[in-house]
């Protein structure tokens, strides 16, 4: 069937609006970083008292950090998830988001349902599954992000990642939009199946979960820099901003969650991926490059979750391997579509 370039244009249109109002979204947090106010949010059980400033939290972290061995200060989420009693930063899991949130999340409901619309007029304007090429796989995993955002920030309140979640979104979609961008068209004849709409779906939600992962994973090793600055009486510049966010076991945990529900997904994909290839090349793997590197994907992040069950690898160590494994599928998404030559090759730039 014929393209409707009418519906084409209104999704290109949607995608656009989708951009001003994420970009809007994110003024709005980072207004909340700048003006909100920076509340402590869950004090130790033993009665320690609020703590409001950095010299505070510090006094609080170094005694917490020297034991009667005098040891080196060591990071809450390293080895054992029980930190020292530390009062946690702002971020608060019961209190009422403050107006700069409420107006980020008003924005970024807007602008999710716009992006929605904007992908569905895409799969209507084509007669078919609207991911068939790169500038709709981003299109639809930036908004699987978005909707783990949103998710997220009610579920736990944890509205702080708005900002850090959404910037990678916006500067995503804005290079889709504009070097990568695919006029509306039938889908190559290797991708005519009813397998699109089950191996590539489940990539794109595991891929939405994975860009969580990875910026929550990104702020955390931030924070935990920052506490160890702090509990070694060392200056630190992201001060500001780490009293809008809690503890770095907090982001520890909320990373690791997003990653342990991600990994099945992606495994399926993988699964229904061999499937697919067996019905149209005869064969259910032939190590072309972009199974290479998901499989690659699918060994680091295994070997991310084995070293979360082992507790001498926990924290940082095993943060730095969740990064590596998103190094992964990031080369998988962009190197192998426009660098390398496969029989996954549907780039769709030309």
């Amino acid at each position: 069937m014929p393209v409707n370039s009418g519906l084409a244009q209104l999704s290109e249109n949607l995608l656009l609006f989708t951009i001003v109002v994420y970009a809007l979204a994110m003024l709005a947090y980072a207004c909340d970083f700048a003006f909100g106010r920076q509340r402590i949010s869950e004090p130790a059980p033993a009665k320690v008292p609020e703590l409001v400033g950095a010299r505070a939290v510090a006094g609080t972290a170094e005694k917490a950090a020297t034991g009667a061995a005098g040891g080196m200060p060591r990071s809450p989420a390293e080895g054992s998830d029980a930190g020292p009693p530390v009062a946690r930063f702002a971020g608060s899991t019961s209190e009422r988001p403050g107006f700069w949130v409420r107006t980020a999340l008003v924005l970024t409901v807007i602008g999710l349902a716009a992006h929605i619309a904007g992908i569905l007029t895409r799969g209507l304007s084509e007669h078919r599954v609207p991911w068939g090429n790169m500038y709709e796989f981003v299109t639809a995993i930036t908004c699987m992000a978005v909707i783990v955002l949103v998710a997220i920030s009610l579920r736990y309140k944890a509205y702080y990642i708005g900002l850090f979640v959404l910037l990678p979104v916006v500067v995503a979609l804005g290079v889709a939009v504009t070097v990568i961008y695919t006029p509306a068209g039938s889908l190559v004849p290797a991708l005519q199946s009813y397998w699109i709409a089950i191996h590539v779906t489940a990539m794109i939600i595991a891929t939405g979960l994975y860009i969580v992962g990875a910026v929550t994973t990104t702020m955390y090793l931030a924070a935990d820099r920052h506490e160890r600055r702090v509990a070694a009486g060392l200056p630190s510049r992201t001060a500001g901003i780490m009293l809008h966010l809690p503890r770095p076991l907090v982001l520890d945990r909320l990373s690791y969650r997003t990653i342990l529900f991600a990994f099945p997904v992606w495994t399926f994909g993988i699964m229904a991926g061999a499937i697919w290839a067996d019905q149209a090349w005869g064969r259910y793997w032939g190590w072309d490059p972009k199974e290479t590197w998901s499989f690659i994907t699918w060994v680091v992040y295994a070997g991310f979750l084995h070293a979360r069950a082992t507790a001498g690898w926990r924290g940082r160590k095993a943060a730095y391997i969740q990064l590596v494994g998103f190094s992964c599928l990031m080369f998988n998404l962009i190197g192998i579509n426009l660098w390398v030559t496969g029989l996954h090759s549907y780039a769709g730039l030309g």
